[in-house]
């Protein structure tokens, strides 16, 4: 059974809000082992759940952000050469003991849609899902959201959902940004709010991918291979709106350091007037 996940609570508050809401924020699991992350979760019992990418191994080119924009320099390319090299090698001498099974994404994500609606946007890891992971989805009522947006009532408030995936879609998401009900994003890439988001109306952002910087030093994240070194959004809320996971896995052979894996409880209550 994986060991030392921890539970980070935030709150957010909005007039758009009519009741207090609970949102579970579930990133990076990596086809990893989760039995600590669904046992959280079952004791936090959310109203919504919400899956923010790299749940699933299904990628060709993990280093591709079409979205990015910022282009990456050289210190930050050596960097991750470096960086992937050191982590392969390691990978290769001691081994991998954690190895990606899809089965436990499957199991974590049954789990999970037996604790409340679950909503699932894609990230870099996953490119194109097969006619099992499809199978899984609708069997558990499971909406993934690929560009794409929902609308649900909980509690008598009525939300917005969108995911924006890794190859984005602009004109989705300003299309997204006009609605008037509280809006609620899923965007695995916290390096796209500066870039995609900031501008536009919308409530709430929640983000992974930069697995909370694999070592964190005085409450800053080491380094990311979205964000390179000292990454600028790595774990926590930023803009009183944006919320990025440390994740739910490490993919690493060198172990996170002062940097447990988290499942992220989002405490959503009405601000009056």
């Amino acid at each position: 059974m994986a060991k030392n996940a921890v539970k980070t609570e935030y709150t957010v508050s909005s007039e758009k809000l009519g009741s207090a809401l609970r949102i579970a924020l579930v990133a990076d699991v990596h086809e990893r082992v989760q039995d600590d992350i669904i046992f959280l979760l079952k004791e936090s019992k959310p109203d919504l759940i919400a899956v923010a990418g790299d749940t699933f191994e299904r990628f060709d080119n993990d280093n591709h952000l079409p979205c990015g924009r910022a282009k990456m320099n050289f210190l930050h390319r050596w960097f991750l050469y470096a960086a992937f090299s050191v982590n392969y090698f390691f990978i290769q001498v001691i081994g991998r003991k954690n190895h990606p099974k899809t089965e436990n994404s499957y199991k974590l994500l049954t789990q999970a849609s037996k604790i409340a609606p679950v909503f699932m946007s894609t990230g870099n890891h996953e490119e194109k899902f097969n006619d099992k992971d499809i199978s899984v989805f609708k069997e558990n009522r499971i909406v993934l959201l690929d560009n794409s947006e929902a609308s649900v009532t909980i509690n008598g408030t009525p939300l917005h959902i969108g995911g924006l995936s890794t190859y984005c879609d602009e004109e989705w998401l300003n299309s997204f940004a006009k609605g008037g009900d509280f809006k609620l994003l899923l965007c695995h890439h916290p390096e796209y709010f500066d870039t995609l988001i900031e501008k536009k109306d919308i409530d709430l952002i929640l983000s992974g991918h930069n697995h909370g910087g694999q070592i964190r030093l005085f409450g800053k994240g080491l380094f990311s291979a979205g964000g390179g070194l000292f990454p600028k959004y790595s774990r926590g809320l930023y803009h009183d709106r944006l919320i990025v996971s440390a994740g739910c896995s490490n993919t690493a052979a060198l172990p996170r350091l002062g940097n447990p894996r988290e499942l992220v409880i989002i405490n959503l209550i009405p601000k009056k007037n």
